[in-house]
């Protein structure tokens, strides 16, 4: 198995205490695109879906590296996405204030810092949709890959 769909799969464990009001969505099924005129590939697993139109709430894992196979320059990070129905202009963010994202492992806690903040609201339906990425260095995907347990927050 190719060392991106067995960090994919290890990630899996990630955010159980997400696990609100809301049935949970089948994860776990690793998605490759390749673009050829970029020669790109990103992988995505999708680790935690909650809900299903708006509210929802989803966390995937991703890497991305030049070329058809993984090589040493893969990225790996997590993009968090969060969608909230009726909300008004004033509705509360959920990822605007995190900041960091910690992953606590058997032998090491994490904090991988959160980038990329988005926010849009649409208006005619009033729909809040958010977004995050939380980028993982290579030693901390180290101590992942070697973790027997894993939470996040």
């Amino acid at each position: 198995m190719k060392p991106a769909h067995i960090i994919a799969l290890l990630l899996l464990a990630v955010f159980p205490a997400l696990s609100q009001d809301f049935q949970p969505t089948p994860v776990g099924l690793v998605e490759a695109k390749y673009d050829r005129s970029a020669d790109t590939t990103t992988l995505q697993c999708n680790l935690v879906e909650l809900g299903e139109g708006a509210p929802k709430l989803s966390v995937k894992a991703n890497a991305s590296f030049r070329g058809k196979e993984p090589n040493e320059s893969a990225v790996f990070w997590f993009g968090l996405a969060s969608y909230k129905g009726g909300a008004t202009r004033r509705a509360q963010r959920l990822f605007k204030e995190a900041t960091t994202l910690y992953l606590t492992t058997d032998s090491a806690r994490l904090e991988v810092p959160v980038k990329d903040y988005r926010n849009d609201f649409f208006e005619l339906n009033r729909l809040l949709a958010e977004s995050a990425r939380a980028e993982v260095s290579r030693e901390d995907l180290r101590k992942l890959v070697d973790a027997r347990s894993l939470e996040g927050k």
